[in-house]
């Protein structure tokens, strides 16, 4: 358990070191890299790499475990299917976290177009080609749906979740022609708590995995130093 706890921790990646190497990457877009030079990521800082190292842990303390040949076949079985399990959810999160990210952005570059006078269907082909992926080609895909004459409601039926705000927000604003402006502001700043939010509980679970290595080591020295000699004692009295 020990050593699984270990491995966890150090192939964690914080949320502030994802967003770190966005930046780097945002900044050398275009640079050509030098020859010889490597990202500086290693094979276990990658998705695929920590994917692996934590699915074939599982899969060798079952293995472990277990023993003999079927161990070796439960640890295979546990460590195939572990990183297949890891790598939807991992593509999923991915997803809905970048969809939270640059959503306040796009509110406001929204609220500038809409603002200028440029329709919706425009608006949002414009703000599409702005904004990085996932954000962006889905916001291009609702763009071509509004210029074929798609309902509005339709052309947002089937969008993710963490966009069903906009949504909301545009359609309404079509059927009463009322000013989506503010609504796009306040939903820009609601986007940026949220995103404030995540970034405390991350740090607070972050707090949380650094501590559970400590605690484990000492709980063993707790029971033997502690909690046993107090049994004994207890027994010692009531037996002898």
């Amino acid at each position: 358990m020990l050593l699984l706890c270990a491995v966890a921790l150090l192939l964690w990646v914080s949320p502030r070191d994802a967003v770190a190497r966005r930046a780097r990457t945002l900044h050398l877009r275009g640079e050509p890299r030098p020859a010889g030079t490597s990202s500086g990521v290693g094979p276990l800082a990658t998705p695929r790499g920590r994917r692996w190292a934590l699915a074939g842990a599982a899969g060798l303390a079952l293995g472990i475990l277990v023993g003999g040949g079927p161990g070796a076949a439960v640890a295979l079985g546990v460590a195939v299917g572990g990183e297949r399990l890891l790598r939807t959810r991992g593509a999923d999160d991915r997803a809905g976290a970048a969809f939270v990210r640059e959503l306040p952005a796009a509110c406001d570059l929204l609220g500038v177009c809409l603002s200028a006078g440029v329709p919706v269907a425009g608006a949002l082909a414009a703000v599409g080609e702005a904004m990085p992926a996932p954000l962006g080609p889905e916001l291009r895909g609702i763009a071509s749906l509004y210029r074929m004459g798609a309902d509005p409601r339709r052309a947002w039926a089937d969008v993710p979740s963490e966009l069903a705000g906009l949504g909301r927000v545009l359609v309404r604003a079509g059927e009463s022609g009322s000013t989506v402006a503010p609504a796009l502001r306040a939903l820009a700043a609601d986007g940026r708590a949220a995103a404030r939010a995540a970034t405390e509980a991350d740090v607070r679970r972050a707090g949380v995995w650094i501590l559970a290595p400590l605690g484990l080591c000492f709980l063993p020295a707790f029971v033997c130093l502690g909690v046993v000699p107090l049994i004994l004692g207890i027994a010692g009295d009531v037996f002898g």
